[in-house]
């Protein structure tokens, strides 16, 4: 068996077994995993300059830029993902009298397994984008399962918040903007136009 498909069957049991251990843990813990990680993961992409300043300045002054880069990235990612497990042990406890069952415990199972799975993915998007991956992609030419880990870590690194927010403005979200007094309202699409309020009439 060549190394492709072991790393296709070493992939696929560990979402299996990170999947058994979300069955144990439950829903709750799961979910706020989950968020740990994506949301982590979206938090170190916009923001690890901060985190990148931060360290240089008060914990470690890296000469290495691209070291730094790293660990700021790696760094913000734990630290959000820790204070969200915090949070699902917190509200685990809250809702341990509840009695989910099997809601509870099957939705366990699924977050854990989406949890490795969106790691494995995120590591492998980052390995894509270095220098490695001239030397590490020929090797999984023929996987069944490194494709569908590349496609989905790189829509997580490319999440753009922005670009949601304006999605959900085009909606039809009212939106009031401060200090002007020119008010837009936004109506739907098959609305024959937009319609303006000008308070300043008159000047």
């Amino acid at each position: 068996m060549d190394f492709v498909a072991w790393f296709d069957i070493i992939i696929v049991a560990a979402i299996l077994m990170l999947g058994i251990k979300g069955i144990l843990n439950g829903l709750i813990k799961e979910v706020f995993g989950l968020i740990g990680l994506v949301g982590g993961l979206v938090v170190a992409t916009r923001f690890s300059e901060v985190a990148e300043k931060f360290i240089n300045e008060n914990i470690y002054k890296f000469d290495n830029a691209s070291m730094l880069q790293f660990v700021g990235f790696i760094a913000l990612w734990i630290v959000f993902w820790f204070l969200c497990i915090l949070i699902g042990k917190f509200m685990s406890k809250l809702v341990a009298l509840s009695g989910l069952g099997f809601l509870d415990r099957f939705g366990g199972f699924v977050a854990g397994s989406g949890k490795i799975f969106l790691v494995l993915a995120a590591v492998c998007a980052v390995l894509a984008g270095t220098n490695l991956n001239s030397k590490v992609a020929p090797y999984f030419q023929n996987s069944k399962v490194y494709p569908i880990l590349m496609s989905a870590g790189n829509w997580i690194i490319n999440v753009d918040i922005k670009n949601i927010k304006n999605e959900m403005d085009d909606l039809g979200i009212k939106r009031v903007e401060p200090n002007k007094t020119d008010i837009f309202i936004t109506t739907d699409e098959n609305a024959s136009n937009e319609i303006e309020v000008n308070a300043t009439k008159g000047e």
